[in-house]
């Protein structure tokens, strides 16, 4: 009697094991490809986002022919807390520049003034300047003018406030007592100084009902609190250094011992 294909079947049942392997082959060549692609995507990005983060100062330094520009983008990438991927590198590279560039163009009246003209000039500077700040910091960063209301409505007095803590007498006394083309870098510092000393946690946009006197007296506080422990560190590092120096020091060796006679009648 001829075999059915069942039989057939039953007899020589396909090799389900080599399928196995040869589909987990597939998955883990296909998983090594995906893995691939995802490093090569991530680091070309993060290679745009460093280009870009180079190219805007160089560009705010070609149409100012201010070094100051410089300064104002590597202060914003060095004074923002927390972590610093390519993207946030490139965000405050980009934005320091543009803000330095605004900066450099807003200040050339300082040219013209006396100190007490330099003063009077400065002070609605640091309002308009911290409104330009935010506006251009939303659109690099959300790249839409959506929402820019309601962030001016709920934190631009919050973020005056707080420049007038710091960054602000700062700028206004470099614009007194420095050359005009001095200003930009000297804005740098200060926006340095207020990202890392000032700001909150989230950014200088973060919420704050604190009394303007309290925040200053407690910026302040804190300025002079960190100066006294830096001070008293350095007293320390001073004293622990001579001490070990002396300890290392090589001892002047003993006088020596006088000889002691021999008594009489001692053979020596």
């Amino acid at each position: 009697m001829a075999d059915t294909i069942d039989d057939v079947v039953e007899a020589h049942p396909p090799n389900q094991a080599a399928g196995n392997k040869q589909n987990e082959k597939n998955i883990q060549h296909k998983s090594t490809l995906e893995s691939f692609i995802g490093e090569f995507t991530d680091a070309a990005r993060a290679g745009i986002n460093m280009t870009i983060a180079l190219a805007a100062p160089i560009a705010g330094y070609a149409l100012t022919g201010n070094a100051g520009v410089l300064a104002t983008s590597a202060a914003y990438v060095a004074g923002t807390k927390g972590k610093k991927s390519s993207k946030t590198i490139r965000r405050e590279s980009l934005s320091g520049a543009i803000f330095g560039t605004f900066a450099h163009y807003t200040t050339l009246p300082l040219r013209y003034f006396g100190k007490i003209g330099k003063m009077i000039y400065m002070i609605p500077w640091v309002f308009g300047a911290n409104a330009f700040y935010m506006a251009e910091d939303h659109l690099i960063k959300e790249k839409s003018p959506k929402g820019l209301y309601k962030k001016f409505k709920e934190n631009y007095l919050n973020v005056c406030k707080k420049a007038f803590t710091l960054p602000a007498p700062l700028n206004i006394l470099a614009a007194m007592f420095l050359p005009q083309q001095y200003m930009v870098a000297a804005i740098g510092v200060s926006s340095f100084l207020f990202r890392r000393f000032v700001a909150g946690g989230k950014g200088e946009e973060q919420t704050d009902k604190t009394p303007y006197v309290v925040a200053a007296s407690n910026a302040l506080g804190r300025g002079l609190k960190n100066t006294f422990y830096a001070g008293g560190a350095i007293l320390d590092g001073f004293v622990d250094y001579t001490r070990n120096m002396y300890k290392s020091a090589p001892k002047p060796a003993a006088p020596a011992a006088p000889a002691t006679p021999a008594p009489a009648g001692a053979h020596l």
